[in-house]
């Protein structure tokens, strides 16, 4: 069995007249090749939360989730510590957003839809055996949803053999730590291209198989 999580990084706004979107937008994708793996991502993600963020001496709101913008550095590298030996890689796209055709901006969807498959489509589907799962953080209506899976089955399975199950989950990330994951990993690559820093990005650049930016000429 594989899993594939994928998670976002800001907004996919484009009114750069009367509001202040990002500049890019990130998609991440975690590629997790077993079970073992699987289940382990998602206890270290429950252990750091236990250890970290909600130790015995505090008194005030549990925290339910990691968030890669909310989690200090220090509590980030110590999550990578202990996953950093699990089957997983790391895949990413981020565009800048001025130069998306006008169209598509309209259409935000469709967009998001297009640059997931592009991720998917780096992924090396050739040892799943069994089921391969998509999970996606859920942020969309009924209709997109529908939209979404019937797109990435089409393009999903044409690259699986017959014989392997595919399921595509849209859950939030509080109820599937393993997005978790994907979130703390996304907002890497949107520091390293919206604040130019590094320092996260670089703690867990050796998982990475997958980065690279479109549309990076755009006039700011």
């Amino acid at each position: 069995m594989a899993y594939i999580y994928i998670d976002e990084s800001w907004d996919l706004g484009f009114d750069f007249e009367y509001k202040n979107p990002s500049k890019y937008f990130t998609l991440t994708l975690i590629y997790v090749r077993d079970m073992i793996s699987n289940k382990a991502l998602k206890k270290e993600i429950e252990v750091t939360l236990k250890r970290k963020l909600n130790t015995k001496k505090k008194k005030s709101r549990i925290v339910s989730e990691i968030k890669g913008s909310k989690t200090n550095i220090e509590i980030k590298k110590y999550l990578f510590k202990r996953i950093a030996h699990l089957n997983f890689s790391i895949y990413s796209i981020t565009f800048h957003k001025r130069k998306i055709h006008t169209n598509l901006q309209n259409n935000p969807s469709r967009l998001y839809n297009y640059f997931v498959r592009q991720l998917i489509d780096q992924v090396d589907f050739s040892e799943i055996s069994t089921h391969l799962t998509v999970v996606l953080d859920k942020s969309k209506n009924k209709e997109q949803i529908l939209d979404c899976n019937t797109y990435l089955i089409k393009n999903i399975e044409a690259k699986l053999p017959l014989n392997i199950q595919l399921d595509i989950i849209h859950e939030k990330s509080e109820l599937i730590k393993q997005l978790q994951i994907a979130d703390v990993f996304c907002y890497g690559f949107y520091e390293k291209y919206n604040k130019w820093t590094v320092e996260w990005y670089n703690v867990f650049k050796q998982k990475i198989l997958y980065d690279q930016v479109w549309f990076d000429n755009a006039e700011d």
